[in-house]
């Protein structure tokens, strides 16, 4: 029988590399006493910790540039997330900031959750999928 939670320590100590930062929108918006705007609330923090970033090609169809509008094929570049199991459950519009990886152009670098995380029956990780949103500067 295989050892569910020795695999999982072993993904995490060589899978996991990096450090990342997640926050959520808090959804509400707030009133700014000085301008009596509304505006957006704080983002909250879900996730701070260790995890792994993989590059993956991720192929989309969308409506561009094509001769009388047709339909162009367009590559996006689309990214794994590995996590451990005791990672809270991202949500789709998650954002994660790369604070520490190993790939020193990765530090920094925004991404956005476009799906939720997958599950298994002999869970070990947990894989969310990413899309590129822009690059920040990280205090070092």
């Amino acid at each position: 029988m295989l050892d569910q939670s020795g695999i999982a320590r072993f993904a995490e100590r060589h899978l996991m590399p990096d450090t990342i930062h997640v926050s959520r929108d808090a959804g509400e918006d707030v009133l700014d006493p000085a301008t009596g705007a509304l505006v957006p609330g704080a983002a909250v923090t879900v996730y701070a910790d260790k995890a792994g970033l993989y590059a993956h090609q991720e192929r989309i169809r969308t409506k561009g540039a094509g001769l009388n509008g047709a339909w162009v094929e367009e590559v996006l570049a689309g990214y794994r997330l590995l996590l451990p199991l005791s990672a809270p459950e991202l949500q789709v519009e998650d954002s994660v900031l790369v604070v520490e990886a190993r790939d020193d152009q990765a530090v920094g670098r925004t991404y956005r959750v476009t799906a939720q995380g997958e599950v298994s029956s002999f869970p070990v990780l947990r894989t969310v999928w990413l899309e590129e949103r822009d690059r920040k500067p990280v205090a070092v």
